[in-house]
Parts: C-alpha cells; structure tokens; sequence
C-alpha cells in the first residue's frame, strides 16, 4: 500500500537568507535543465527534476509522513 521512490536533494541551512536559496534554486534548475545532464542521469536509470523551495519542503513534509506511518504499521524500532 506505498511506493518507494529514491530521490536526492539540496538542503541549506536553516536561517539562510531566501535571496541566497532563490540563487541557488535558480542555477541548480539550469544545470538540471541541460540536455546532458538530463541524458546522463537517464543513461543511469534516474530522472532529473527540478522544482520550487517550497514545492521541495512540501515534499519532504510528505514524505516524513509517509515513511512515519510505515515505520509506525510495521512496529520497527531502532533498537
């Protein structure tokens, strides 16, 4: 009843200035844009995507949720 998805991001700091996350959301999205880049990462089996600041904490958000509730179902521990 879930699916499994790898993905990989970028974080920064808390308290970094949004002007600074802007900057780097921008030039992260142009290098994911590449057409090269793009033809790597499918030659790798991956899919390149980029998105918003918010549109990327939203989906952490989601996924804390999801991964909480299946820990939660499946009883694990980290003992």
């Amino acid at each position: 009843g879930f699916e499994v998805a790898g993905w990989y991001g970028v974080l920064a700091p808390a308290g970094t200035p949004r002007d600074v996350i802007a900057l780097l959301n921008a030039e992260i999205v142009k290098v994911l844009n590449h057409a090269d880049v793009r033809e790597r990462a499918a030659a790798e089996g991956a899919l390149t995507a980029g998105s918003t600041p918010d549109a990327f904490g939203a989906y952490i958000k989601t996924e804390i949720a999801k991964w909480d509730a299946v820990i939660k179902a499946s009883g694990a521990t980290a003992d």
